[in-house]
């Protein structure tokens, strides 16, 4: 089934901050406000009120688009809605940083330790739904005979999909076992531009079926 037009912009700009979000919050940070660098994205978050409004801000853009999300079936939506906890969990508690010197961080008030397990699950289940939608959602096709250009697209989408299994994989590891400072970073971007990529495809941006 087409895709309302209003999905597909949705969808265009969802891409678009998938596909910066890591850089833009790396430079800002080392660039403009000349901190050491950092070990992840998630770190530009705790560096108070500097460069640490930049990424919640940006979660809150892709939160507001998931959430306003029309798509084209009910179970599309479910999964959609599920990735705007995901990150909501992600903005509300900050990742376990050096920048860190408080005793109890975030909405919820945690100690820097557990913030950092509720912020690392939140970004299991945005990124996991995430997986989920481009793996099982852009696939999906209602031609008898696909064109050339959807299959062109949908191996693009299996590519972009085990490339972000891979990055959820990364991040499931590093909960459990310390794997080197720019470990999240790596999952982070194989989660991010593979997503942005996939996405902005889908809105029609990049490769439109004919």
């Amino acid at each position: 089934m087409k895709e309302p037009k209003i999905a597909r912009i949705q969808m265009a700009f969802l891409g678009i901050v998938a596909l910066l979000i890591g850089i833009v919050c790396m430079l800002n940070v080392t660039l403009v406000y000349r901190l050491s660098p950092i070990t992840s994205i998630s770190e530009s978050a705790t560096t108070g009120n500097k460069a640490g409004m930049l990424l919640p801000f940006a979660l809150g853009c892709m939160v507001t688009y998931c959430i306003a999300y029309t798509g084209y079936c009910l179970s599309e939506r479910i999964v959609v809605r599920g990735i705007a906890v995901g990150f909501t969990i992600v903005a509300m508690q900050v990742c376990d940083s050096r920048y860190i010197s408080e005793s109890r961080v975030g909405l919820l008030g945690l100690s820097p330790p557990v913030s950092n397990i509720v912020h690392s699950i939140g970004a299991l289940i945005g990124f996991g739904l995430m997986f989920i939608w481009i793996f099982f959602f852009f696939t999906k096709t209602n031609q008898v005979t696909p064109t050339p250009r959807k299959i062109l697209r949908n191996r693009i989408y299996m590519v972009c999909s085990g490339i972000m299994l891979a990055g959820i994989m990364l991040i499931a590891v590093n909960m459990f076992t310390y794997m080197g400072d720019y470990l999240i970073f790596i999952a982070e971007e194989f989660l991010l531009i593979p997503a942005g990529i996939a996405v902005l495809i889908k809105s029609g941006a990049v490769l439109r079926d004919k």
